[in-house]
Parts: C-alpha cells; structure tokens; sequence
C-alpha cells in the first residue's frame, strides 16, 4: 500500500514538474531565442556533450564486471555494455522500471542469476546515489558562490570530512547492506548475502567509476555552456553540483521517466542565480537534447553488437 503510494505521489510530482518546466520554457524561450542560438558550433557541442555522456555506460559496465568477478560471477566487459546499451533507452518509459526489468531479463538469458544480478545492482544503484551526493556536494562547495560563503578553515576541514564519511559508509555497507535486502527485497533470504557482498576495495573502485561518470557528464554541460553563451562567466563547479544534485532528485522521482521535469526543475533552480534570464534555460534544454543523443548512441551501439553476437553464435 505505501509503495503504491509512493509511486503514485512521485508520478504526480514528475508530471507536475514537467508540466511547470514546459511552460516556463515556452514562455521564456521564443522562436528567434532558438533559431538565434542553433548555430553549427553549438550542434557540435551538445553532439560532443553527448558524446560524453555516452561513456557512462562502458564506464558503468567495468563497474559492474568488477562487482560481479567479485562474487564469482563473471563476465565480458564487451556483454556487459551491450546488456546496460540495449536496456538504456527503456528509463524513458513512464515509471522508470522498463529499464531493470529489461536488464534483468537480458542478464538472466546470458547467464547471470538473479541472486548476482540482485546484489551488484541494488550496489551499484547505492553507490551511484553516494557517487552523485558526493560530487553534487563538493561541486556546491567548491563553486564560485559556495567558496564565497565559508572560511579558508572550512575549505580545509571539508575533504578529510567528506573522505572519512566515505570510508565509513565502505565499512558499514557489508553489515548493513543484508538488512537493507531485507528491506526492499523480501522475497529473498539476506541472511546469508553478506558473504556474497563485492568487498570494499571493489566497491571503491565502482565508486571512483560513478564519481568519473558525473565528472565527464559536466565537462560536457560546460562545453554547451561556453559555446551558447561565450560572453558569460561560467562556473563549472556549479554546473558539476546542478545535474548530479539533481540527477538524486530524480532517482526519487519514480514517476518522471528519466527524471524529465524532475532534473530540469532542479537546475533552473541552482543556475539561475548565475546566468539570468534564459540563459540557463539554454543550458538546460541543450544538454537534455545532449542526453537523449547519447543514449540513442549507446543503445543504437549495443543493438548493433547485440544482433551481430546473435549472428555469430547461429553461424557458428
């Protein structure tokens, strides 16, 4: 019943985000604002933002091949991109499950049980969630505006704190992460996983990922943002903080597929106190155009190789 609820307030939540965003964006942005700023160099940067927005996935997929390899699982870096690839495009489907329904089915038929398929994803989607924490959080700090409201003594007390809250969230995720199983899936008996659990240099490792993946994904939003808007002063800290930030809000945000509206609210929000009028709106429209390239990219991609392994095997 609570799920349901649940799920049902975030549907309700993502619509009415998407459905504020769209309007201030038709009523701040015109014709001649897009006709203005759809030039060749700033196609080629949400083309390269996309780009770079794409390497999340192989990037994610050594993550996942080193948690699985841990357990005793494992599996080519190559299938493990193509499973993750072909299953990208499904997040775009009203409730964000299409996605993990259709990697499990897929990772099952190439043989990854359910129990090794459960536990590196249910890690990998912590880790992800600690990943953009992390970054959005040090990305607010180190901005223009963040380092302007703290003393040098707490710039220097910020990265050995965030450091030991990290080491003691790698301690603490084998104890806990059986009652957390336990939690959000029932059906299957924690009690012996945490045995089974990757352990915490391998669980670094696959965080360092994520940390990368967020990192590359704001050097591409700061490509777009020089090219739209080359007179501006631009703050790539901030532009880091926003989408990783808001990339939490619209995890929680079941509703809103890949967190459309969600996303967006949330980095008008934190942009615009630095680029006035449209301009963040700009940003924000280019690099979601950017996003939906690259993972058109890697699904087209991971399709590809998909059909040519399928090939393969039957001629063989």
């Amino acid at each position: 019943m609570l799920k349901r609820i649940y799920r049902l307030l975030g549907l309700m939540i993502g619509l009415a985000a998407m459905i504020a965003f769209m309007g201030y964006a038709v009523k701040t942005l015109t014709i001649a604002d897009i006709t203005h700023y759809l030039t060749g160099p700033a196609l080629a940067a949400i083309l390269m933002a996309a780009l770079l927005y794409a390497t999340i996935i192989p990037v994610s997929a050594w993550a996942w091949k080193s948690m699985l390899a841990d357990i005793g699982c494992p599996h080519s870096w190559h299938e493990l991109s193509m499973i993750m690839g072909v299953t990208q495009m499904a997040k775009y489907l009203p409730g964000n499950v299409g996605q993990h329904i259709g990697r499990a089915a897929m990772s099952m038929t190439r043989g990854i049980s359910i129990q090794p398929f459960l536990l590196t994803v249910f890690s990998e989607t912590l880790l992800a969630l600690l990943a953009a924490l992390m970054i959005g959080t040090a990305g607010a700090f180190f901005s223009q505006a963040g380092l302007a409201s703290f003393t040098s003594a707490h710039q220097t007390i910020f990265i050995p704190v965030l450091a030991g809250l990290l080491i003691i969230v790698l301690l603490l995720y084998r104890p806990l992460a059986p009652r957390l199983l336990r939690r959000f899936a029932p059906a299957y008996d924690s009690s012996s996983l945490a045995g089974l659990l990757p352990h915490s240099i391998t669980l670094l490792k696959a965080l360092v990922a994520y940390c990368l993946n967020y990192v590359t994904i704001g050097i591409g939003i700061f490509l777009i943002a020089m090219v739209l808007l080359p007179e501006a002063k631009h703050d790539f800290m901030l532009l880091l903080a926003s989408f990783s930030l808001a990339w939490v809000a619209g995890f929680f945000t079941p509703g809103a597929p890949a967190g459309l509206g969600v996303r967006e609210v949330i980095m008008l929000g934190m942009l615009s106190a630095s680029y006035p009028g449209s301009s963040a709106l700009l940003i924000i429209v280019a690099f979601r155009l950017a996003t939906i390239l690259g993972d058109s990219f890697c699904f087209l991609v991971a399709y590809a190789a998909l059909i040519f392994s399928r090939r393969t095997a039957y001629s063989s």
